[in-house]
């Protein structure tokens, strides 16, 4: 892996989750389609998280959406995670916008295992 790109991933049931940080270039492309084609358990989905990349090359764009296809992942199970999945998702797949749930008094009372329910002050 390149200095400036790493990658996390774990495995929830029938999905795979993917982390990448640093810079998406052509060589990151790679890595994410091998990881893909030793990684994919042939069901499921694919989430995978954009928003620790800072910056995405359009090179890496283009290995990526071009060799998509030598993956048994279909675009059509493939999630990125975060504004930057935009410029690096293929045709079929998609993009998801999650909002920062996070407030400034470092809760906003609606999390599954909410105890505090947005009270200030209080952190889980």
């Amino acid at each position: 892996m390149s200095a400036d790109f790493q990658m996390k991933f774990r495995h929830n049931n029938d999905n795979l989750h993917v982390k990448m940080l640093g810079v998406f270039d052509g060589n990151s492309a790679h890595e994410l389609l091998n990881l893909f084609q030793h990684e994919y358990r042939g069901a499921g989905r694919v989430f995978v998280d954009t928003v620790g990349l800072r910056e995405v090359l359009p090179f890496g764009t283009q290995v990526f959406q071009a060799r998509l296809c030598q993956t048994p992942v279909p675009a059509s199970q493939l999630f990125f995670k975060g504004e930057k999945g935009f410029s690096i998702a293929p045709e079929g797949s998609k993009v998801l916008l999650v909002p920062d749930r996070k407030k400034k008094n470092g809760c906003c009372g609606s999390c599954a295992h909410c105890t505090c329910h947005g009270q200030h002050g209080q952190e889980h």
